[in-house]
């Protein structure tokens, strides 16, 4: 079997609900859709995405530089094909050319199902047939009360989620204080809550604030301060008992290396799509493994379940309201969690299969982008 062609194409959409946190405003979820053919006919399909910016660029890499390499290769030697793609373009650094490796390299892991007639969870070990999931919102506008935020809690409650993630990073970190504790109280015993600061905090007001987030018993505090500060979660970590998570900002198994030696993290939360793809993400599990942590990957809810599911050290499965490929509205065979717990597809590969009518309206046209492009960091 050899691959025969390869096709690439960028979307961008809004979030099905508005994105906001405390360092960005989402106006546009960019995705990347990868088709491999092969000799025999089969073809599996690749995803990645970026937010707001870099589609195009993603997409042009595939399409002049990664497609011509790895042609006439056999895809059953995944290995050999992400290696070749990351010697090639290593040279750009970390960041686009890994999250242009993991389109072909997660089409190539969907072919190698669709190959053994196996859903993609079997292929990466079968360790479970579920797994528990969180809701995750991203809502911080300054315009969202307590009461608007209380509202969606009671609806995640009535969806059967028992763990919430929320974002906090206010200004006046008061503010944050009260919403998580009417949180807390709305969720009750047996209830968890977890935090997310998209690296608001300097590392002194980790350190300070950290202190008295540790009294409100979290499930855990996500992304403090800056990704590449990894003395100053080391020394975070030291200074409070509640679990740090981070990973989604990270591109490689070097980077996480590095965080695991100086036990900087707690929950490692490694994104398919940034580190290079699923040959890559399964090196990152089996790393964290070693250092005896668990996994509970970044956003692509439904590719992350089949991974989760795939390996031993899974801990939870993150739901982004507005953000799911079901939830936007462009999947021929919805994915979705029930009661709190998602199960994998059973379908050969990663069983994601998109309508393509529901993605037509959404092409990316870079015409339209040149020029206008504005941005939403704070």
């Amino acid at each position: 079997m050899k691959i025969q062609s390869i096709q690439a194409n960028a979307y961008r959409m809004p979030p099905s609900s508005p994105w906001e946190d405390a360092t960005n405003k989402v106006d546009g979820l960019e995705f990347i859709i990868v088709e491999v053919t092969t000799d025999n006919g089969l073809v599996g399909t690749g995803i990645s995405y970026t937010v707001d910016i870099g589609g195009t660029v993603i997409k042009t890499l595939i399409e002049d530089y990664l497609a011509p390499l790895v042609l006439g290769m056999n895809p059953l030697h995944y290995e050999q094909v992400w290696y070749h793609m990351q010697r090639q373009s290593r040279r750009l650094g970390l960041g686009v050319n890994s999250m242009a490796i993991a389109a072909i390299d997660i089409a190539i892991w969907d072919l190698m199902g669709k190959h053994y007639h196996q859903p993609l969870y079997k292929l990466l070990g079968g360790a479970r047939d579920s797994i528990p999931s969180y809701i995750s919102e991203i809502n911080l506008s300054s315009n969202d009360t307590v009461e608007n935020l209380l509202d969606r809690v009671d609806g995640y409650i009535a969806q059967g989620y028992r763990t919430v993630k929320m974002k906090i990073g206010k200004p006046d970190f008061e503010e944050d204080i009260e919403r998580i504790a009417k949180v807390q109280e709305r969720l009750g015993k047996g209830g968890t809550l977890l935090v997310d600061l998209n690296q608001k905090w300097s590392a002194a007001e980790a350190i300070q604030k950290g202190a008295r987030l540790d009294a409100l018993n979290l499930g855990w505090i996500e992304e403090p301060m800056l990704y590449q500060d990894i003395h100053g979660h080391s020394q975070l970590k030291k200074a409070i008992r509640t679990p740090i998570a981070l990973g989604e900002s990270m591109y490689s198994k070097q980077q996480f290396l590095e965080y695991l030696k100086a036990d900087a993290v707690d929950i490692v939360q490694a994104d398919v799509a940034f580190v290079g793809g699923i040959t890559e993400w399964l090196k990152i599990a089996h790393l964290a493994n070693a250092f005896g942590k668990p996994v509970a990957p970044h956003y692509m809810m439904e590719l992350s379940l089949q991974m989760l599911c795939g390996v031993t050290n899974s801990y939870m499965l993150e739901n982004v309201v507005g953000g799911s490929f079901t939830e936007l509205g462009l999947l021929e065979h919805p994915i979705t969690v029930e009661n709190g717990m998602g199960a994998p597809s059973s379908l050969p590969g990663h069983g994601i299969v998109f309508n393509q009518s529901a993605l037509k309206p959404h092409l990316l046209d870079s015409s339209k982008l040149r020029g206008n492009f504005v941005g939403g960091s704070k």
